[in-house]
């Protein structure tokens, strides 16, 4: 077999389906588990197209040598960015994580200033009110479709939403946009969400400095890339009651050690990697404009773009 688009999932997973459906009659499609070697007659000099998850990916890309693009089936591509060959296109996985998102974020903002999880464990009569989020400000870091995304879920609340990203252009669906690192974005947030990618501009872009500037009782929430957050300034921030609540599902190092200081913090919940957890089925929607595109011999659109990390 001389397979043409080469798709890298283990058995369990949904989109290789969805992808076969797309590619059927227009490309040949090979399906190999990451976990398992290829049979012997399995030839990949034909390969153009390979479609994983960037780690997977990362370990085909040298077996491919007329590969011409890369789709990945997450958001980022860390462990794939230094195994991309200079001729390669890498499209990330894109506009399909906003709804689950923005279930995450406003669920989790919810639950905490409506104490549904306190409530739900209560053992006697507590009747003081909540202040809800009705007027409340939320910072979004990162402006593209997630955030956007987020910023018209929030605003379905009554939310007033700020934003950041890299120079400050204005994005429908925030009052204002700020420049990475404007110490003033952070001044009357009720509410911080990173949904930023892993580069070297983003690195604790929440910081000492940053978290003391916000309101008391603010919640941080991190659906983006672990490197945004300094921890030893959140988890001091945290102690000293400066932030009410973090809800992290993104860290530098995954899975969260079990030594580390965030298990014991209990205004800290740990999410685990799951706020879109889902959305891989729709590798193929994500992929479709594309795969015609590379038919056609047309440009492919939302290129990662190594300057920027993303």
């Amino acid at each position: 077999m001389n397979p043409e688009i080469l798709l890298i999932a283990e058995p369990h997973e949904e989109w290789p389906q969805h992808v076969m459906e797309l590619t059927e009659g227009r490309l040949v499609a090979l399906q190999l588990d990451p976990q398992a070697p290829p049979a012997s007659d399995t030839r990949l000099e034909s390969v153009r197209v390979l479609v994983g998850a960037p780690h997977d990916a990362a370990r085909w890309v040298g077996r491919c040598p007329k590969l011409e693009w890369i789709q990945s089936t997450w958001a980022g591509v860390d462990a794939l960015a230094s195994q991309i060959p200079g001729h390669v296109v890498v499209t990330p996985l894109k506009h399909v994580f906003g709804q689950a998102m923005s279930e995450f974020v406003m669920g989790w903002i919810l639950s905490i200033e409506r104490r549904v999880i306190t409530r739900a464990t209560a053992s006697k009569w507590d009747s003081s009110p909540e202040p809800g989020v009705l007027g409340k400000t939320m910072g979004i870091l990162g402006t593209g479709s997630i955030g956007q995304a987020v910023a018209q879920a929030a605003g379905q609340f009554g939310i007033r939403c700020k934003g950041l990203n890299s120079d400050g252009h204005s994005v429908p669906g925030f009052v204002k946009c700020y420049t990475a690192r404007d110490p003033e974005f952070f001044n009357d947030l009720d509410y911080v969400v990173s949904v930023l990618p892993k580069t070297d501009q983003t690195t604790h872009l929440i910081n000492s400095v940053s978290l003391s500037t916000l309101p008391k009782d603010s919640i941080i929430v991190n659906i983006g890339r672990g490197n945004a957050i300094d921890d030893e300034a959140l988890l001091t921030a945290l102690k000293k009651r400066k932030v009410k609540a973090a809800v992290l599902d993104v860290f530098d190092q995954e899975p969260l050690p079990e030594s580390h200081p965030y298990w014991l913090e209990p205004n800290v919940y740990v999410t685990s990697h799951t706020a879109a957890p889902t959305m891989t089925r729709l590798v193929g929607q994500a992929m479709a404009n594309n795969l015609s595109r590379f038919i056609e011999g047309k440009p492919l659109v939302d290129v990662y773009e190594p300057t920027k990390g993303y």
